[in-house]
């Protein structure tokens, strides 16, 4: 089981990796995007650049969480933005992304609630 978990980590790692590249590298679709919805070139390439750098903290069992954070955070801005332009559509993406991102992120609060007693037993 925990190996399925580490391939679904792997694979979300690499959409974001696709998607961050995808900003910085000013692909022509993502500056489409953001003209679209009125959003100022800059902050395509910054969510790009979040986005990969929280792709690699997403490997980083450490930096996981606060990974998992930022791209949580970035996604309810995308699903939001799709929910306000109409473009009900498009909200399929993002919301699979969320939701993996949220299953993350309660793995990982699982995982510290666990550590935490196991410490606190070896106290006692």
């Amino acid at each position: 089981m925990k190996m399925l978990g580490y391939i679904a980590l792997v694979i979300l790692t690499g959409v974001f990796v696709m998607t961050g590249f995808n900003k910085v590298s000013g692909s022509e679709m993502m500056v489409q995007t953001f003209e679209g919805f009125s959003y100022p070139a800059w902050t395509m390439y910054l969510i790009g650049a979040v986005e990969l750098l929280s792709a690699v903290g997403l490997l980083i069992p450490r930096t996981r969480m606060v990974a998992a954070g930022l791209l949580t955070f970035i996604l309810i801005g995308a699903v939001g933005t799709h929910l306000i332009y109409g473009q009900y559509a498009a909200l399929g993406f993002p919301a699979i992304l969320l939701v993996a991102n949220i299953i993350v992120l309660l793995i990982g609060m699982r995982q510290m609630e666990e550590e935490e007693l196991d410490a606190f037993q070896a106290i006692s």
